[in-house]
């Protein structure tokens, strides 16, 4: 039944910011059934007139494009998203209360008449990196907040996608952004200094992929069937304390790499001394103080 009435809503929407957020819903919304997708550029001084404004542009422009939005005039009240993972949704506030004599009641296309007149925001956040080369939403999750309507349309563009979504509260966005750049940029930054390592003692770019790839690729798979204690393998579950040396020893020269490699070590050792099954005491110990030497 939501499907077969999300099928019958006509919506045009407006992307504000064409980079790589922007152009990843364009390609995503240009294909849908009755959904027309207009882009707005900056250099174009007017607002065209749109359902829903999608605010695709980087964090620190956000209020700017609201406050342009602020002066749009359009005979139909209208509904203002923004896809910034850590900004509040309430930086939309001055939205809310601009009214309409006439047009969309809900600011969603139905066309019914809308109480008071008040347009309605939200925030839809990929919790994905996003490139250029991004073309599929395919289980990427998206967190969503704000106005229950307009939620119920992200709910249904998701389905369509192949997209899992989540409804979520100001804290728990904030949180699951946090969670993402320790996940997925940091988890790049780690990739980048290791592959740099690895060039710098002599592997080709391409081992370096096939390295990583078999490295670090097969554990992200196995965490899809296994639990954090169950994946876990190296030196430091074993109370490997030779091999630990090595390894200091190989990056004596690198005192960047070596910081890492200890600061990794200690959280490494935090999270085992939870577990189930762990090294003895004494070989926590040991280890241990080989990261804070």
């Amino acid at each position: 039944m939501k499907e077969e009435m999300m099928d019958k809503i006509s919506l045009s929407v407006c992307i504000i910011g064409h980079g790589r957020v922007g152009k990843f819903f364009e390609g995503l919304l240009k294909p849908m059934k009755g959904v027309r997708v207009l882009v707005k550029h900056k250099h174009e001084p007017s607002y065209p007139m749109a359902d829903i404004f999608m605010i695709c542009v980087q964090d620190q422009w956000v209020s700017k494009v609201v406050e342009e939005l602020v002066l749009h005039e359009q005979d139909q009240v209208f509904s203002t998203v923004h896809c910034s993972g850590i900004l509040p949704l309430n930086v939309l506030a001055p939205l809310i209360e601009i009214s309409a004599d006439k047009g969309h009641a809900d600011g969603i296309g139905n066309g019914d008449k809308y109480e008071n007149g008040f347009n309605k925001i939200a925030v839809l956040h990929p919790i994905a990196p996003i490139s250029l080369q991004t073309k599929s939403a395919e289980n990427i999750l998206f967190d969503a907040i704000g106005n229950p309507e307009l939620l119920l349309i992200f709910e249904h563009w998701c389905m369509e996608w192949g997209a899992r979504f989540l409804k979520v509260n100001a804290h728990q966005k904030k949180v699951l952004h946090t969670a993402a750049v320790m996940s997925c940029n940091y988890l790049t930054t780690l990739y980048g200094m290791v592959g740099d390592f690895l060039e710098a003692e002599q592997f080709s770019r391409l081992e370096v992929r096939q390295i990583l790839a078999a490295s670090m690729g097969r554990t992200l798979d196995q965490l899809n069937d296994l639990s954090v204690e169950q994946a876990l393998t190296g030196p430091i579950i074993r109370g490997d304390i030779d091999t630990i040396r090595e390894h200091l020893a190989i990056l004596n020269h690198d005192q960047q790499r070596l910081t890492l490699y200890k600061n990794l070590g200690n959280s490494t050792i935090d999270m085992v001394s939870e577990f189930e099954h762990k090294p003895s005491e004494d070989k926590m110990e040991a280890m241990r103080e080989l990261f804070n030497s």
